[in-house]
């Protein structure tokens, strides 16, 4: 029995199939990351982005028919108005060769601003907790609008009426000029005891920039994970995302991309127990003039990103 990691790109609207060497006791499946484009609107003789009605990102654990105890399928759905183009990285954590009785996983489906999931039956005192992002949808109740901030969370906690259960919650953020409607999907993973040559933690990205700054959009992130080996393997979920222009603008603005979360995670051959990975945070409104092809960016200045990680020595 062991961890087992894999990662897929895919197409909204596309199902991502993940093969493991033997069956699936378990399986944690969240967002690495996203990319979402919105369509172009004409304004005074130029194109620009868009009032969006909102957006979000949906992963489906779909059946996987005769291979179903040694694959996990995920489907991924992007929603929003006006959508161009939208791509999801997903990233499986699944436990393989049999069922486990000190290891869980506690989801919640599209759960409102502070809503707890049932609560689901674990351990008394965990080694580990930690949740992500499996969906999230961040809607304007009414209308379109642009958009001063965006960002979602998901967690996890213990159960204060059921002792030895856990629940997840989450939060989503759409602001601007209308009342925002926003749901999010966590998923859990609960360790009752330390794992044998595999480690598991958190890492944040915080970024504010300033006009004149030139490393807009990403981030190369260094994690130490205190393995004291080289490593084999790491994989990294979102946790929480957000993006706000900036705060001195008092004015909103449309939307033409954003993406957020985490590249491939790559070990580092000479630090065990060290990983980088390159996170993404980009929130932007781009104006391209016809006359001249110029194009006129205007991005959000401030950002932060919570990611899962884990890593196998």
């Amino acid at each position: 029995m062991s961890w087992q990691f894999s990662r897929k790109e895919v197409a909204s609207g596309d199902t991502a199939t993940f093969d493991f060497s033997g069956d699936v006791g378990l399986a944690l499946y969240g967002i690495s990351r996203f990319d979402i484009n919105f369509a172009t609107k004409a304004s005074g003789g130029n194109l620009g982005g868009s009032p969006i009605s909102g957006f979000g990102v949906k992963l489906t654990r779909e059946n996987a028919g005769e291979n179903s105890k040694r694959q996990v399928k995920v489907k991924a759905e992007v929603t929003g108005t006006p959508l161009s183009s939208a791509t999801v990285w997903i990233t499986v954590i699944a436990w393989v060769g049999g069922a486990s009785s000190t290891r869980y996983v506690v989801s919640g489906e599209e759960l409102a601003t502070g809503q707890m999931s049932r609560p689901q039956a674990v351990v008394a005192w965990p080694e580990f907790s930690a949740a992500a992002l499996s969906g999230f949808k961040l809607d304007f109740a009414s209308g379109s609008h642009n958009v001063g901030g965006v960002g979602a969370s998901a967690g996890i906690s213990a159960s204060l009426t059921d002792p030895g259960s856990a629940y997840v919650t989450g939060a989503g953020t759409l602001t601007g000029k209308g009342a925002s409607n926003c749901t999010v999907s966590p998923s859990g993973l609960v360790l009752g005891e330390a794992e044998e040559n595999a480690w598991f933690g958190l890492v944040a990205d915080e970024s504010t920039y300033t006009v004149n700054d030139t490393n807009w959009g990403k981030t190369t992130l260094r994690v130490e994970t205190g393995a004291p080996v080289p490593l084999r393997h790491a994989a990294v979920l979102l946790q929480s995302f957000y993006g706000r222009f900036s705060a001195t603008n008092l004015s909103t603005s449309p939307l033409s991309s954003v993406t957020m979360g985490a590249g491939e995670p790559v070990a580092v051959p000479a630090s065990p127990g060290v990983f980088e990975f390159e996170s993404t945070r980009w929130l932007a409104d781009c104006t391209t003039i016809v006359r001249t092809g110029t194009e006129i960016y205007t991005e959000a200045q401030t950002y932060s990103a919570v990611y899962l990680w884990a890593v196998l020595g």
